[in-house]
C-alpha cells in the first residue's frame, strides 16, 4: 500500500473545502423574490419589415422617408395577475407563464423549455416564482392547482387559455401558444 505524500493530502483538503465553499455561495446567492419579466422578441410583419427596408441609394436620394410605425400598447384592464404579467399582456396577444421555484433544477429545466416554445410560437414569456407570497396568491385565484413547475398560456383578456401541468416540451407550449392566438 502506497503512502500518499502530505502535501498531495493537503491539496485534496484544500480541493474538497474550496468546493464546500462554492457550493455554500451558490445556496446563499438565490435570486430574488419579486417576479422577472424576461422580454421575448416579437417579429414584424412583412409589411412593416418592407417599409423600414433601406432604399437603393437613387431611390433613397427620391423617395420620401418611411414612417415607422407607431407602436400602441393597448390598454389591458387588470387580469388579477401580478403587474408583470399585465405589462407583458400589453406587449403581447399571449404571453407563456412558467411557475418555477428558483433554484429547483428541474422549475429552470422547465422554464428554459416554457421559453422556447413562446419564442417558437411569437409569444411573450414570464418565468414567476411561486415562493413569492403575493405571487403565489394571485395564482391560486386564477388557476385550479398551482403545481410547480407548471406552464400557463394566458390571453391578452387575462384568461388562462391553457394550463399545462408538470414537465411540458417546447413543441407542446408552442402548439399551446398557437392554439391561444387563434
Amino acid at each position: 500500500m502506497e503512502k500518499i505524500s502530505p502535501p498531495v493530502r493537503i491539496f485534496a483538503i484544500v480541493i474538497v473545502l474550496a468546493g464546500l465553499g462554492g457550493m455554500l455561495a451558490m445556496r446563499t446567492m438565490a435570486p430574488g423574490n419579486e417576479p422577472v419579466a424576461i422580454p421575448v422578441p416579437v417579429k414584424a410583419p412583412a409589411k412593416i419589415a418592407a417599409k423600414s427596408a433601406p432604399q437603393p441609394a437613387k431611390a433613397a436620394a427620391h423617395a420620401p422617408t418611411p414612417v415607422k410605425p407607431k407602436t400602441v400598447n393597448p390598454v389591458v384592464p387588470p387580469s388579477g395577475f401580478p403587474a408583470v404579467v399585465d405589462k407583458a399582456l400589453r406587449q403581447h396577444e399571449v404571453v407563456v407563464i412558467s411557475l418555477v421555484v428558483p433554484g429547483a433544477r428541474v422549475d429552470e429545466l422547465a422554464a428554459e423549455e416554457a421559453e422556447a416554445g413562446a419564442r417558437l410560437s411569437g409569444a411573450g414569456f414570464l418565468a414567476l416564482n411561486v415562493l413569492n407570497e403575493r405571487v403565489a396568491r394571485a395564482l391560486l385565484s386564477k388557476v385550479e392547482s398551482g403545481q410547480d413547475p407548471s406552464v400557463l398560456v394566458v390571453n391578452r383578456a387575462g384568461d388562462v387559455a391553457v394550463e399545462l401541468a408538470g414537465f411540458v416540451d417546447r413543441e407542446t407550449v408552442a402548439q399551446a401558444a398557437a392554439n391561444a392566438l387563434q
